[in-house]
This record gives C-alpha cells, sequence and structure tokens, in this order.
C-alpha cells in the first residue's frame, strides 16, 4: 500500500474505529518515502490520539519520532505541523506549552487543544483553550496560515456544542456567542462562501440560544442572502430558510416565520433520501 491510499483509508475509518486507526497508524512511518508526507502523518496522529482517544503523552512521543525518521527534513511544513501538534497535545493535557513557541504557534496549539476537548465533552477545559487561542491570535495571523483555519474549526465545535447544552451558565453563553463570532471571522477568511454562510447560519442559532432574537434575524437573513448569491443548492438553502422561520417566531412575526417555514419545507422536500436525517432535528423545531 502507498502512503497516499493508508492514510486516506486511516481517515476514512478514523471515526468509526479510532482504537483500530490509532494502532494502524504504527505502520505509517515505514510508508513514509517524502519529507512532504510528514506533515499530513503528524496531522492525523494528533487527530487520532487527541481528539478521538485522549492518549495526549504517548500521541505526543510518537509524534516525536518523526524527527528521527530518515525522511525528515528541517525544511518545509513539518517542523511547524510538528511542533504544533505537540504543543497542542501538550496542553490539552493540562500541562504549559513548551518553549520556542511564537504567538502563531500558541494560537493553533490552543485551538487544536480545544476542538479535542470539544469532543471528548470537556467543555469548560475547551472554553479555556478557545480563549487562550484567541489571546494568541489578538495580535494578528498571516495571510493562509493553517492557524486560521484551526481556529475556525475550533470556534464551530465550541459553539455548536455549547448551543446544544442545557443547562448553560451565564459564563457558557458568552463563550458561545464569543466562538460563534470567531468561527464567522475565521471562515471568512480560511473557507469559501459556504462555510461563511454556515458560520451565519451557527451566529443565528446561538443568538437564539441566548435569547436575542433580534441580532438571529440579521444573521438568518445573511444566511439566506449568501445562499442566494452564491445558487446553493435545496440541502443550504434549508438550513438558512429554517434558520430566518425561527428568528422570526422568536420575533414575534407569525406570517413572516410561516413564510420562511414555507421555503425551508419546500427545499427539504427535493433533497434526497440520504441527506434527510440531518436535517430532522431542524424539521422538528419547525413543527
Amino acid at each position: 500500500m502507498t502512503f497516499d491510499a493508508f492514510l486516506d483509508q486511516a481517515w476514512r475509518d478514523h471515526g468509526d474505529r479510532p482504537e483500530e486507526v490509532g494502532a494502524r497508524l504504527e505502520h505509517g512511518y515505514a510508508l513514509i518515502e517524502t519529507s512532504a508526507q510528514i506533515a499530513p502523518f503528524a496531522r492525523i496522529l494528533a487527530h487520532v490520539d487527541g481528539e478521538h482517544l485522549a492518549r495526549w503523552r504517548e500521541g505526543i512521543a510518537r509524534l516525536e519520532r518523526l524527527r528521527a525518521h530518515p525522511r525528515w527534513s528541517d525544511d518545509g511544513d513539518a517542523p511547524v505541523v510538528v511542533r504544533r501538534m505537540i504543543a497542542a497535545l501538550d496542553v490539552a493535557s493540562g500541562s504549559e506549552p513548551g518553549p520556542g513557541l511564537d504567538a502563531v504557534d500558541r494560537a493553533h496549539a490552543h485551538a487544536v487543544a480545544s476542538a479535542a476537548l470539544v469532543a471528548q465533552g470537556k467543555t469548560a477545559a475547551a472554553i479555556g483553550q478557545f480563549r487562550a487561542a484567541s489571546a494568541a491570535a489578538a495580535s494578528g495571523l498571516p495571510e493562509a496560515n493553517p492557524a486560521i483555519r484551526a481556529l475556525a474549526v475550533a470556534a464551530n465545535n465550541l459553539a455548536a456544542a455549547l448551543e446544544e447544552k442545557s443547562p448553560r451558565d451565564g459564563e457558557e453563553t458568552r463563550a458561545m456567542l464569543d466562538a460563534a463570532r470567531a468561527s464567522r471571522e475565521h471562515w471568512s477568511r480560511a473557507g469559501t462562501w459556504l462555510e461563511t454562510q454556515r458560520a451565519e447560519f451557527m451566529l443565528a442559532k446561538c443568538h437564539l440560544a441566548a435569547g436575542d432574537a433580534a441580532t438571529a434575524l440579521e444573521h438568518a437573513a445573511r444566511c439566506v442572502d449568501i445562499c442566494e448569491r452564491n445558487d446553493a443548492d435545496a440541502f443550504e438553502r434549508f438550513f438558512a430558510h429554517a434558520a430566518l422561520a425561527l428568528a422570526h417566531r422568536a420575533s414575534g412575526d407569525a406570517l413572516r416565520c410561516a413564510e420562511a417555514k414555507e421555503y425551508a419545507l419546500a427545499h427539504h422536500a427535493t433533497l434526497a433520501a440520504d441527506l434527510k436525517p440531518w436535517c430532522e432535528p431542524t424539521v422538528r423545531l419547525l413543527a
């Protein structure tokens, strides 16, 4: 098996079988043929050992081994990625990040740690890592730096987890809104119109959860507008109009709620059967 085939298979399988994939990754070292393959291998090592298995020290040890690999080079992406992934597992475990990290390194590491902790249901710790990532990023992140995407992902995942949390205290609500805003900001730099539109949807949901119907309505309307301007498919339009309907309902506008709900359900009716299960929680909210 080639390295690329091995990596693709590992990414396909890891969500359902993380233990198996974690063990399988031991065979990946021998498949690395170029220095360019070390960075993507480091990413899946950190993701599986961290986010899925919470094996922080084991993950760090496996990442450290890459520095002794025959294909290791001090040029290219590998040194940066390995340094940041080690730091992410370090801080997620509760340790202080090691020396030699600049602000961008820290922003990336804390963001990856936050996403890992959210996946494990440790929202308080995830909020702390998100705050640390945001503080490190405050001085600015260079364009196209992977830290921007890492922050976008972490912020979205945290906002989504907190929006679903019940009960949710005041600090959690503040963190939810801060994370939703950060997701929108960073996806506007790291993603396409699709990620930006979905970030607006998340902002609408989070403001609804916080009891702020007026601001939710603004973000839902932006979500619909982005869909319209980019000829979005029915799946995206369903969620956009559903958010608009829910925001109108919360604002007390029954007529516009009914209109947006009609659009949402019309788009839902055109979806392929395999997409509809993703929509069911939102369909129930519209009832």
